[in-house]
């Protein structure tokens, strides 16, 4: 789930309480070919487990809100990246305590090995998200929705099109899901490998603050095209149980396993 992956996700709204939700997002990078075609992605929902699979078919992601995990599916490898928040916040704690270790010995260093230790190490936290409306608004599939921008340190590095309750027609329970899984990666999403670290992560984990419909995410990124996710279509479904647990056949990646 590389670039824009994680905005399938933040393309969430409210609608009747029906079985299940599948919400299928197209995303578009800035740059590509006017005849391109748009990635697909397809969010399964079904009361606190959510399925979702990326649009290059890559990497899929399974969340339970009943047991606090998250897992990340490499389709090419057939491996599984498990992470539960209790072993998430205790792996921090360590990272962060041997990382100020480490800073605390380098004081003396010359300045141009010490800023190669700390490109390594990690610089300081980052400056926390703010979302801000811009007073702008715009459609997006024909419903009228107002612009909020995400921003860090004045910077911006995301817009939400927020329409009202209702506009794409997912269920109440689904959003309150992704809300819950926004909040989860809010706590350990720097703990998830570089190659997963999407750019629409920060706005994934800012839809709590987002009180109407997520119908719409741009994202701009530093290093990469910026791109556009949106909502293409919400529908009623119901799933099978199999559908929200480990396919078959995966085996354990390297990284954060949950403790059994």
């Amino acid at each position: 789930m590389k670039h824009g992956r994680w905005t399938v996700v933040v393309l969430l709204a409210a609608g009747p309480a029906l079985a299940g939700s599948e919400i299928t997002i197209e995303t578009r990078r800035a740059g590509a070919a006017p005849d391109a075609q748009a990635q697909r992605s397809v969010v399964e929902i079904e009361g606190r487990r959510l399925h979702a699979e990326a649009g290059d078919g890559r990497h899929g992601a399974l969340w339970s809100g009943e047991d606090g995990v998250l897992q990340i599916l490499d389709h090419g490898k057939k491996s599984v990246l498990r992470i539960d928040r209790a072993t998430a916040r205790s792996v921090k704690g360590s990272v962060a305590s041997a990382r100020e270790g480490i800073r605390g010995q380098i004081g003396g260093l010359p300045e141009a090995q010490r800023e190669t230790v700390e490109r390594w190490i990690g610089g300081a936290p980052a400056a926390p998200v703010e979302l801000k409306s811009s007073g702008e608004t715009a459609r997006v599939n024909g419903v009228a929705c107002r612009l909020i921008d995400a921003l860090r340190s004045g910077a911006r590095l995301a817009e939400i099109c927020e329409g009202p309750r209702g506009a794409a027609g997912v269920t109440p329970e689904a959003l309150a899901t992704v809300r819950e899984l926004a909040a989860f990666l809010a706590e350990v999403g720097d703990l998830l490998p570089r190659s997963l670290g999407a750019d629409g992560l920060e706005a994934l984990t800012l839809v709590e603050q987002v009180k109407g419909v997520p119908l719409r995410v741009r994202v701009w990124p530093k290093d990469a095209a910026a791109s556009e996710s949106r909502i293409v279509s919400a529908l009623p479904k119901r799933y099978a149980p199999a559908r929200f647990q480990t396919p078959p056949g995966y085996e354990p990646g390297l990284g954060l396993r949950v403790r059994e």
